[in-house]
């Protein structure tokens, strides 16, 4: 059994806040306020370049919404490319997939990778999901066409032909729902992402099993009442304790003993060694369902202010050196 030790709770660090104002979330997930509204593009505007080597796009700069066909249905992502990215070599593209019932500007914001994209010059994708709360579906494959895992395809595969994405350099983040639609791509072993990142929902499945190795980075808050550290049921259905799912990815990916770091009074890390993947986990005393550095989202509960899960998350995916 995996023992994830834990500390007292400490309010330590601060974090630059966002240039966005943000409001408080719903009871059932994290939402931050909602941004300006960003223009929308057709797909058909956008033109198409090989999926590798050179390429020469005038990108829109800002929030752009674009949209892909998903089996016959046109399905709608947010671009965020930052003003003076150059717009005739590839860049890193960084995916997040919102939180259920947020926006995908809302996320972007929330997160800080708008920040981030400026400050180390990457691509920020954020697709948007279905329904209403809007969210993922996580029971669908990729056997469906019309599936949340095909349009993963499909937004993949726009970013670098009309983006000038590198398509060597595509990590996946998820929030929450996000977070657990990330898992499912992560087992499904079939999407172009070099790593992925997640807080607040953790999920193994049997068909992870064939699933190759994957190198992620997870966060979660012991004191989450919306998906709870412990297990238990949430609105997308039940989960198991982090500490057992974190185990069977470690045993799936044959990592060795776990190395810790009490890096804050109220903040635990654990990084594994593995023979093809490399797997990091935060673990937050008394933390809720948040984004670890994030503005207060009092009804979500406590956002540590001791680590930035976005830092973190950059120099995980080896992206820091961009500055």
């Amino acid at each position: 059994m995996l023992l994830l030790r834990v500390r007292q709770t400490g309010a330590m660090g601060t974090r630059r806040w966002l240039a966005r104002g943000l409001a408080a979330v719903s009871v059932v997930v994290m939402l931050a306020a909602c941004t300006s509204g960003p223009d929308t593009k057709d797909q058909g505007e956008e033109p198409t370049f090989p999926p590798t080597g050179p390429c020469e796009v005038a990108s829109e700069r800002g929030d752009v919404v674009h949209k892909v066909d998903v089996g016959g249905d046109e399905r709608e992502y947010l671009l965020y490319a930052p003003k003076g990215l150059p717009t005739d070599e590839r860049i890193p593209v960084l995916y997040l997939f919102h939180g259920l019932g947020q926006e995908p500007e809302e996320a972007v914001a929330y997160a800080g990778l708008d920040e981030a994209a400026a400050e180390y010059g990457l691509i920020i994708v954020a697709p948007r999901g279905t329904g209403d709360p809007v969210g993922w579906d996580l029971d669908a494959g990729l056997d469906d066409p019309e599936s949340d895992l095909a349009f993963v395809d499909a937004v993949t595969t726009a970013a670098v032909e009309r983006h000038c994405g590198d398509p060597e350099q595509q990590y996946g983040v998820g929030i929450s729902n996000g977070s657990a639609l990330m898992f499912k791509v992560a087992c499904e072993g079939d999407a172009p992402f070099v790593a992925f990142a997640g807080a607040a929902y953790i999920s193994y499945g049997e068909e992870c099993g064939s699933a190759p190795p994957s190198s992620f980075i997870y966060f979660h808050g012991t004191a989450d009442a919306i998906v709870p550290y412990s297990g238990g049921q949430t609105a997308i259905g039940p989960v198991a304790p982090v500490a057992d799912t974190l185990q069977q990815w470690i045993a799936h990916d044959a990592c060795g003993e776990p190395t810790d770091e009490v890096l804050a009074k109220d903040v635990q890390q654990f990084e594994w060694a593995c023979p093809e993947s490399r797997i990091e986990a935060y673990v937050i005393d008394g933390g809720g369902h948040t984004w670890p550095g994030a503005p207060e989202l009092p009804a979500a509960g406590v956002t540590t202010r001791s680590i930035d899960a976005t830092e973190e998350v950059i120099t995980f995916f080896g992206l820091d050196d961009r500055k």
